[in-house]
Parts: C-alpha cells; sequence; structure tokens
C-alpha cells in the first residue's frame, strides 16, 4: 500500500486513498504482511536482477509466495522477472 499512497499524500488528493481503500475491499483483495521468508525470497531476486530496488523484489516475493500468477505493474524493467508474468497498465 505504501507505494500507492504516495502520490495522493504528496498532491492532497485523499480521495484517492479512499478510492484505493475500497477497491481492496470490493476486490476482496488480500493485504499480506512482509514476514522471514518473503524477505528472504526479495533478496534472492535482488541478488538475481541487480537493477530491481527493495520494495520491487518485496512485492515479486510476496506475489510468488503468495501464489500470484501475473503482477499488474508501471515499471517495464519487472517484465524481465522469469518467475511469474508481469504486465505494464499500458499493455492492458
Amino acid at each position: 500500500m505504501e507505494e500507492y499512497f504516495v502520490f495522493p499524500y504528496r498532491n492532497k488528493a485523499y480521495s484517492f486513498i479512499e478510492m484505493f481503500n475500497r477497491l481492496i475491499v470490493t476486490t476482496n483483495m488480500e493485504i499480506v504482511e512482509i514476514n522471514q521468508e518473503i524477505a528472504k525470497k526479495a533478496a534472492q531476486i535482488r541478488a538475481e536482477y541487480k537493477g530491481f530496488k527493495a520494495m520491487d523484489a518485496l512485492q515479486l516475493a510476496t506475489a510468488c509466495l503468495s501464489g500470484c500468477d501475473l503482477l499488474l505493474t508501471n515499471d517495464k524493467q519487472l517484465k524481465q522477472f522469469k518467475e511469474m508474468k508481469c504486465l505494464t497498465v499500458e499493455e492492458l
């Protein structure tokens, strides 16, 4: 959630935060806490993909270990990740 809230907080667009919260509820989205297993997987991802930032690796690790089969992103660099399909928003 951290990444999604930066823009609304920076621009004082608090209605976006409420819209995101409604999206979570209406789609039955699961929010997963970072644990030791996710942190270890994220470290492995960063070791293999040298240009990936920590937050990207945490998101990918969480998605992988939670059984996701698709990651929707705006970061084209993440498309090189081999363990799951990553689509950019513009590809939809």
